[in-house]
């Protein structure tokens, strides 16, 4: 990608409201790489050149916001996150309009996928292009999350209400999706299991 001209601006939001009820800690301030799992996701989301990185807290804010670099990012607080994800969209869609920030597209991440690869991101921003489309990570037969949305989705998206996050407005718009292959997004790091397991492989800073 490098000499290709951009214009697009893509912001990217890192839904992170929720309580970690599957883990004995705060999932977002686990150790990952140098930094935390949320740290290490802002970090990629800032390096794959995303316009402006928001972060919605919800549970645990006091915690996570004292143990985060909040210097070059944006903090939306989510009074309504254990409504589930989808209310956190919809207060960032909400954010944006109050305080008149324009974008072309919003990547929307989650900070428990610490396997997503930089180029996956940069892939998925640069893909939007088009504002009419939706830029899906697929894997295997499923696809989610991260995405890109076109702004012309932005007056869907604040209506959210649902834990299903995003899933009724792909599916609703399917003629207008493009996927991109990222075998890690089917891999959610929401136990204690499961991230013991990943941190040993890929999250100690060599």
């Amino acid at each position: 990608m490098s000499g290709a001209s951009f214009d697009t601006k893509v912001a990217a939001v890192v839904v992170a409201a929720g309580s970690s009820s599957r883990m004995p800690a705060i999932k977002q301030l686990l150790p990952w790489k140098d930094t935390t799992m949320l740290g290490y996701v802002i970090k990629q989301l800032e390096d794959a050149g995303a316009a402006h990185v928001f972060v919605v807290l919800g549970a645990h804010q006091k915690e996570i916001l004292n143990l985060t670099d909040t210097s070059n990012i944006t903090i939306i607080h989510n009074d309504n996150w254990s409504q589930g994800m989808g209310t956190s969209i919809a207060k960032t869609i909400i954010y944006l309009r109050e305080n008149n920030l324009k974008f072309d597209g919003l990547l929307i991440a989650a900070c428990d996928q610490p396997l997503i690869k930089l180029d996956h991101y940069k892939k998925l921003i640069y893909s939007c292009i088009n504002n009419e489309r939706i830029v899906v990570s697929s894997f295997g037969t499923g696809r989610g999350i991260p995405v890109v949305f076109g702004k012309i989705y932005f007056n869907e998206l604040s209506t959210l209400t649902e834990d299903v996050g995003a899933k009724s407005i792909v599916n609703k718009h399917l003629n207008r999706l493009i996927q991109i292959d990222a075998p890690e997004a089917a891999i959610d790091l929401d136990t204690e299991e499961r991230y013991a397991q990943y941190y040993h492989t890929h999250g100690i800073e060599l």
